[in-house]
């Protein structure tokens, strides 16, 4: 068996313009048997081939035997090979490690913008996360998550702490009025970031059905989140009652747009309220493409900066 001191350098392994820190450790790759030309390559070059530290695999074929083959606290990365099928659950991926970044770079399409169809999540049992996380200061980015019905996808439980997710594409489904946020957390989520992301609320194969939010942060305990540059859509036939719900203290929430969908076949969406936050969370430079602008929250003349509707003549949105 062969063993390396550094999968990253040696073998040509680090995607580049993502942002990588300095201390890096472990990378893991993960290819499905099923993408038979691609897993030959990576087979080839990586085979049986081990970290000299801990004795652990480099390739993997399932996303969560990468995870579980990360250290907490040293900055390991999990990489996913692009593939042309899915990578099918039937149970939640679970991050439970500090400091674990779960990344595919074949999402980064754009210029590091809206993730392409790279690698799509697709969770097949109902009311069943595609991810849960139960670490701090992990990163997701640039895959595209197909939730299965009436289920959060990403759900921060428990306390977390700076978790980083972007360059995303998520969408939900519904067939019954579920209170379900499609990333988000109910317990006391800290200073974690939901940026670039193009979050739907999803679709309804049944009658129009309701969800809770698109961003959820609904504890009163949670606080100093930041929500950025996302685009946030109803979905067909979907109300969604707030597009961004943030319940804790001093929430940032900045260049977001908010969008109803548009669909004379299947059913056009709502939102009841864009956004519902506490007195002290902050909107600046979010826009709203909607019948009714209506929202919640904030401090009037305070936490409301140059936000604007489409009503009305773009018309400006101040606190409630």
């Amino acid at each position: 068996m062969t063993t390396v001191s550094d999968g990253l350098f040696q073998y040509g392994g680090m995607p580049v313009g993502l942002g990588f820190p300095f201390n890096i450790g472990n990378i893991y790759y993960v290819c499905q048997e099923a993408n038979s030309s691609v897993y030959d390559y990576m087979w080839k070059k990586y085979k049986d081939r081990t970290y000299d530290t801990d004795g652990s695999k480099i390739l993997h074929t399932t996303i969560q035997g990468g995870l579980d083959a990360t250290v907490a606290n040293r900055e390991d990365y999990v990489i996913v090979c692009t593939d042309g099928s899915d990578y099918d659950l039937t149970a939640a991926l679970t991050m439970t490690k500090k400091g674990v970044h779960l990344i595919c770079p074949g999402g980064f399409t754009h210029g590091g913008g809206m993730p392409g169809n790279a690698v799509r999540i697709h969770q097949n049992t109902a009311a069943t996360s595609c991810i849960t996380v139960t670490a701090d200061c992990v990163e997701i980015a640039g895959f595209f998550f197909k939730g299965m019905l009436d289920s959060n996808i990403v759900n921060l439980s428990g306390s977390r702490w700076h978790d980083y997710i972007h360059h995303n594409f998520f969408g939900g489904a519904v067939t019954a009025g579920a209170d379900i946020f499609i990333v988000g957390g109910a317990a006391d989520v800290y200073q974690s970031t939901i940026s670039d992301n193009y979050i739907m609320g999803g679709y309804s194969p049944n009658a129009a059905q309701t969800i809770s939010s698109c961003v959820g942060f609904t504890s009163a305990s949670s606080g100093r989140n930041l929500i950025a540059r996302n685009y946030i859509v109803s979905g067909a036939k979907i109300t969604v009652t707030a597009g961004i719900k943030t319940a804790g203290v001093t929430d940032v929430v900045c260049d977001n747009y908010i969008i109803e969908s548009v669909d004379a076949t299947l059913g056009a969406g709502t939102f009841t309220e864009s956004w519902d936050g506490t007195v002290s969370t902050v909107y600046i430079n979010n826009r709203t493409c909607m019948d009714t602008a209506a929202e919640s929250g904030g401090t009037a003349s305070t936490t409301h900066c140059n936000n604007w509707e489409a009503t009305s003549g773009n018309t400006i949105i101040e606190a409630s």
